[in-house]
């Protein structure tokens, strides 16, 4: 689903003009130059096809934009992009079949590039034999509970879970030492691993790659199946902006633990 969405910024990016703010070459041909150069449709033949998607397979994130045109030679064409932090600076793409600016959908291996000059994106739009692929934060990947959890075990199973007294003590007297701004790892340290860790997306992921995710965690009490939202749930969860640092600490059902904090965009 990321990559996905990825591909439809990506192709925004490229297809709207006026976004010069970022940090392709001024000498690189934007899509408006290179098109006016072209007869459409403009169809790389198979074997060209073929050659060409062979070459950015063999791309790697990472990669400087010499190392990139080294490999895969140079971009059909360019579009800049944002000055934010951790946003694409620069596209480029590589046409492999464009039926013109008022055609149906190109087929176009897309790259997006830091500030640095560095590759973070590698986005294939209807092009075989050319995986994607993106810089993302570790702090952004999928949901993930502890290897070791007997909540995910238990979850799994569809069976009721209930942490022993020993647990919800630690928890509990962890719970009341919290303070706004504290790391994931402080937390950690009074309260002792989570349950579970869940990833808060970014709305405007689709722009910003490799910016760390806002992060939960989770400390259950009672869980029975996989509904986290069950009115029955028993637990404590903990939020982090993404910065790692403590805004939001809430209980479910768990007497004598207070809210700590406020939701994030609520005064």
């Amino acid at each position: 689903m990321r990559l996905a969405l990825l591909g439809f910024a990506v192709i925004l990016g490229i297809s709207c003009a006026g976004q010069t703010q970022g940090g392709c070459s001024p000498d690189m041909p934007r899509y408006s130059e290179w098109s006016a150069s072209q007869r459409f449709p403009v169809t790389l033949q198979a074997p060209e096809q073929q050659a060409l998607a062979a070459k950015l397979a063999k791309l790697r994130l990472g990669m400087s934009m010499d190392e990139v045109k080294a490999v895969a030679g140079a971009p059909s064409y360019v579009a800049d992009g944002e000055r934010r932090p951790y946003a694409v600076a620069c596209f480029w793409a590589y046409s492999f079949d464009d039926p013109g600016p008022k055609g149906s959908i190109s087929k176009v291996v897309q790259l997006g590039f830091t500030r640095s000059g560095t590759l973070a994106i590698v986005m294939p739009v209807r092009v075989e034999g050319v995986g994607p692929s993106a810089i993302v934060d570790a702090s952004c990947e999928a949901d993930t509970a502890n290897s070791s959890s007997a909540v995910s075990q238990a979850m799994n199973a569809g069976k009721i879970y209930l942490a022993d007294r020993q647990r919800q003590a630690k928890v509990m007297s962890g719970h009341a030492e919290l303070t706004l701004g504290m790391s994931i790892q402080e937390v950690e340290n009074l309260l002792g691993k989570p349950d579970l860790v869940l990833v808060i997306p970014h709305g405007d992921a689709p722009f910003l790659l490799g910016r760390p995710c806002q992060q939960e965690l989770k400390y259950i009490f009672r869980q029975q199946g996989q509904d986290l939202a069950d009115s029955k749930t028993i637990a404590i969860s903990i939020y982090f902006d993404d910065n790692g640092k403590l805004f939001w600490a809430r209980a479910q059902n768990v007497k004598g633990a207070k809210e700590i904090g406020k939701p994030a965009g609520i005064p």
